[in-house]
C-alpha cells in the first residue's frame, strides 16, 4: 500500500492502485462527516453557551439583596 500524507492530497491517482483509490476516497469521506460532526456540535454547544448566560444573568439580576419582599 502506497504511504501518503493525509492532509496534503497532492499525490497523482494515476499510480495509485484500486485499493489505495478506495481507501483514500473512504478516508476523504470519513474526515468530511468528522468535520459536519464537529461543525454541528460546536453549534449546538453555542446555543446552548448563548441560553445558559441568558438564564443566569436574568437569575443573578432577580436577587437584588435590597429588593423588599412581599
Amino acid at each position: 500500500m502506497m504511504k501518503f500524507n493525509h492532509f496534503n492530497s497532492n499525490r497523482e491517482d494515476s499510480l495509485m492502485s484500486i485499493d489505495d483509490l478506495r481507501a483514500s476516497r473512504l478516508l476523504n469521506q470519513k474526515i468530511e462527516s468528522d468535520k459536519k460532526a464537529r461543525k454541528y456540535i460546536l453549534e449546538i454547544n453555542q446555543r446552548y453557551r448563548k441560553m445558559n448566560a441568558n438564564k443566569n444573568y436574568k437569575f443573578f439580576k432577580n436577587m437584588n439583596p435590597f429588593r423588599k419582599i412581599a
